[in-house]
């Protein structure tokens, strides 16, 4: 179901755009769960998968795999949230509008309502701004949430060294 979602359907998440953007995918049929020993909970479906000769985005696949993860990190969000994960805190709402304003994406849409065409737009403008700034493309925002975890924590601890 998620290999073959649409756009907007409640399926539609980073799988979906994975596959889609490399193959035309098709949900042949399903295999109830009781067709198997042992029976599994849910049902099985058959998938068909065609190569596409020229991929319906034409980036290297790191940075696709990259801003589709960042989009889909807060899938109930709007896709501006997801998409400010790509961009350092100093920089990131400068940057999230400009790539915004570049792909021509509303900032209110859903990442389930971003159609490949957007996916597109969003690449494409990411590696317009990583081609400007290389830094950008090697920016973890996990990394990050890490390094102020470290800093708060070595905060608290020389705190309670010094009351000690």
């Amino acid at each position: 179901q998620r290999m073959v979602a649409p756009t907007g359907g409640r399926q539609r998440s980073r799988l979906s755009i994975m596959t889609q953007y490399l193959c035309n995918v098709k949900h042949c049929f399903s295999i109830p769960g009781r067709a198997f020993v042992p029976k599994p909970e849910v049902d099985v479906g058959v998938v068909h998968f065609t190569p596409l000769i020229q991929p319906k985005i034409n980036q290297p696949f790191k940075l696709i795999e990259k801003v589709v993860r960042s989009v889909f990190q807060l899938r109930r969000k709007y896709c501006y949230r997801g998409i400010s994960l790509l961009f350092p805190e100093e920089q990131r709402t400068a940057l999230t509008d400009r790539i915004l304003t570049l792909a021509d994406i509303e900032p209110t849409l859903r990442p389930s309502e971003l159609s490949m065409k957007h996916f597109q737009g969003l690449c494409t403008a990411y590696r317009e701004l990583c081609d400007q700034d290389p830094h950008l493309f090697s920016y973890n925002f996990r990394e990050e949430l890490r390094l102020k975890k470290v800093k708060r924590q070595d905060t608290q601890d020389s705190v309670k060294s010094e009351m000690l």
